[in-house]
């Protein structure tokens, strides 16, 4: 089972240490291809990497922000980890938050670090729509940037643009869009088309279930009333967000870094373009 924990404390490291293994005669000898990875404030061994494996440590993933929170521009509001450390996760809010037509909405920055090799250091970008806690991609980045723990990777992280740029001009961008989308009408019929290429298949071949709770998302769902592609864009982050998995890691992942990332980006894309034809 995955172990998923909210913390206000990610000050502790990592190191990479030797390996052994017991000789049919007793001895020991050392296994050269991997290394250990152990949280160094509780000794726990995090999994096994191959001793090419560069560590990002907590300490530079924060300071990524850090510089921003130190200014005000930012407030870090989540951090934890999964699996005991072997991965770990931040989220600063933009402190400056925005209108859009009648809406409140919250800008997040998040950050997404894997010790044993099980991501890449990965640095995205949010909204959440406050009215129902929607949360989506912002429309300035198609994928969040990463970066593997390849030799250098944390002069690589640390010389980001990425938060700045967000900061600095992702919320106007996807303001915009956002008024987009909600001055372009969808008929029932469009929502079906819309649907379609979010997903790239027939609604036809969709469950029946499935497409019922979509359509009662778009018509009914927190602020929707099936009338533009900004209700279609909705019903799918809705579920993306809400009902798409069962944990709060799997929802986490899913919508942060996973599918539920990519299909959002696709909703922003098909809505934008439906919208201009």
């Amino acid at each position: 089972m995955t172990s998923f924990a909210v913390t206000d404390n990610l000050d502790w490291s990592v190191s990479h240490r030797p390996l052994f293994f017991q000789r049919e005669d007793g001895t020991f000898g050392e296994y050269p291809d991997r290394v250990a990875v152990i949280r160094d404030d509780n000794e726990r061994c995090l999994g096994t990497v191959s001793p090419e494996y560069e560590t990002v440590q907590n300490s530079d993933l924060m300071n990524l922000v850090k510089p921003m929170v130190d200014e005000g521009l930012l407030t870090i509001e989540n951090m934890g980890h999964l699996n005991h450390g072997a991965r770990v996760f931040a989220q600063a809010k933009v402190n400056r938050e925005f209108n859009v037509i009648g809406e409140d909405y919250k800008g997040y920055i998040t950050l997404l670090n894997g010790h044993v090799g099980n991501s890449a250091v990965a640095i995205g970008s949010t909204m959440t729509r406050v009215i129902c806690g929607n949360t989506f991609v912002s429309a300035q980045r198609d994928i969040s940037e990463k970066y593997r723990h390849t030799e250098g990777v944390t002069n690589r992280v640390l010389e980001s643009k990425f938060v700045l740029d967000y900061v600095n001009g992702a919320m106007k961008t996807y303001a915009e869009y956002v008024e987009t989308l909600a001055g372009a009408k969808c008929t029932g019929v469009q929502f079906k088309s819309f649907l379609e290429e979010v997903y790239k298949k027939p609604v036809d071949t969709m469950r029946d279930s499935f497409v019922r709770q979509m359509n009662d998302l778009f018509y009914s769902g927190n602020g929707n009333e099936g009338k533009t592609y900004y209700d279609a864009f909705n019903a799918v982050t809705d579920f993306t967000s809400n009902r798409s998995r069962k944990t709060q890691s799997g929802r986490f992942l899913y919508t942060q870094f996973g599918q539920g990332l990519r299909l959002n980006q696709r909703a922003m894309r098909a809505g934008l373009e439906l919208a201009a034809v």
